[in-house]
């Protein structure tokens, strides 16, 4: 048997543990950076917004268009009390015409309470945010975007104070504040953005107490899994929606938005395995192949040293000491291999929570898998030549030409 018949045949186990260990590896890193986008929020957090009726319920058709309110929160909190971590309801306004001297732009206006930096990743990089007393008093203050801060202040120093004008309304911003996570997104992008308190938008636009989204978070004593169906079905009670209407309040919490995640990485991991798995076999008939190829060829060898005495353990152990060792140097290369371009794209890739992928790393229990793989494909693989060895009867070798 040739050198390069042996190297091209094992190149196909070294192929095989590559591309299993890059799969791997990479969906590894996609599962981080998933985990990295959802880290932040507080994980007993659920989301609500409303959609059009779809059952007909109480004198009211299918079809009708509805909005939460203040009375909403009334009944949480008396239901669950203390339990209630956090109520953040929003009021978007839309964008509006934003004003400062001679300069105009267009921002989104929402109108949010304090609770809202804990519902929405965020850092107040000047000044302050939103507090309990704009909401009483109604006051005009607004908390605004780095962008708007730039381009109407130039800088998140100079914004703080100064004064802004909405629809001709006038506001003083008192703090500048930055999306920590920018790929929660709940309808607003918070660097182009204007925060007004609640009490001021619903009352400069109209809107009464409407409200159109809020983040409901209880205390991690209280799983939000085991609380969500109570808070829909408040809600549902509260505006008369039909019990069984499940489309016209969409509920998301974020222990579920995981669990998703994870069983859809869970699946990809599946998939990996049966390619890679598939790829290494083709590898591992390779070898087979060529190591019958290779007793063919030693036949008269074979036959001498059984007719001189050897043993069939000798024999044996020969046939499958080569195939384990062709297998085990071209899956350890192509371990080795991937590891190294793992660690080499790991550092291409963007860094920190807006990355995509983070840590494209090959855990140690799937590197001692892949190991293990390797060398139980080895001793398969050098089994049927091992009893096509074993089966040549000296007396036929030494007569073969």
């Amino acid at each position: 048997m040739r050198p390069w018949q042996s190297l091209l045949t094992a190149f196909g186990v070294f192929w095989g543990i590559l591309l299993l260990t890059l799969l791997l590896g990479m969906g590894s890193g996609l599962d981080n950076g998933i985990a990295n986008k959802v880290k932040s929020l507080p994980p007993n957090e659920m989301f609500i917004h409303v959609q059009e009726t779809t059952m007909p319920y109480r004198g009211f058709g299918r079809g009708r268009k509805w909005l939460l309110n203040a009375r909403d929160e009334v009944l949480i909190r008396q239901r669950f009390g203390s339990m209630v971590k956090a109520y953040s309801p929003l009021c978007y306004a839309g964008y509006q015409n934003i004003t400062r001297g001679d300069q105009s732009c267009q921002y989104q206006v929402t109108g949010v309470v304090p609770q809202f930096v804990d519902e929405l990743p965020q850092r107040v990089v000047a000044g302050r945010f939103i507090n309990d007393i704009d909401m009483r008093e109604h006051r005009k203050v607004c908390v605004i975007g780095e962008r708007v801060a730039d381009l109407l202040f130039g800088g998140n120093d100079e914004a703080v104070g100064g004064i802004i004008s909405v629809n001709d309304i006038p506001l003083t911003v008192v703090g500048v504040t930055r999306n920590t996570n920018r790929h929660v997104y709940i309808g607003i992008d918070l660097a182009e953005s204007v925060l007004m308190p609640l009490p001021t938008e619903q009352a400069a636009y109209g809107r009464g107490d409407e409200i159109d989204f809020c983040a409901v978070i209880m205390d991690e004593a209280f799983p939000m899994s085991q609380q969500k169906g109570q808070i829909v079905a408040l809600i549902k009670e509260n505006h008369s929606i039909h019990p069984d209407d499940e489309l016209a309040i969409i509920a998301p919490t974020i222990s579920e938005e995981t669990d998703m995640f994870h069983n859809l990485f869970t699946g990809i991991n599946i998939l990996i395995w049966i390619v890679g798995l598939g790829t290494l076999s083709a590898g591992l008939i390779g070898i087979t192949n060529i190591m019958l190829v290779s007793v063919r060829e030693r036949t008269q060898e074979i036959g001498i040293r059984r007719a001189i005495g050897a043993k069939p353990r000798d024999i044996i152990t020969e046939v499958m000491l080569q195939s384990l060792l062709l297998t085990l140097s071209a899956g350890l290369a192509g371990l080795c291999a991937a590891v190294w371009l793992l660690h080499f794209v790991g550092n291409m890739l963007p860094q920190g929570d807006d990355a995509v992928i983070a840590r494209p790393i090959v855990p140690f229990w799937t590197a001692i898998a892949a190991l293990f793989i390797i060398v139980a494909g080895g001793l398969l693989a050098g089994g049927m030549p091992a009893r096509r060895a074993l089966a040549i009867k000296p007396i036929d070798a030494l007569s073969e030409e």
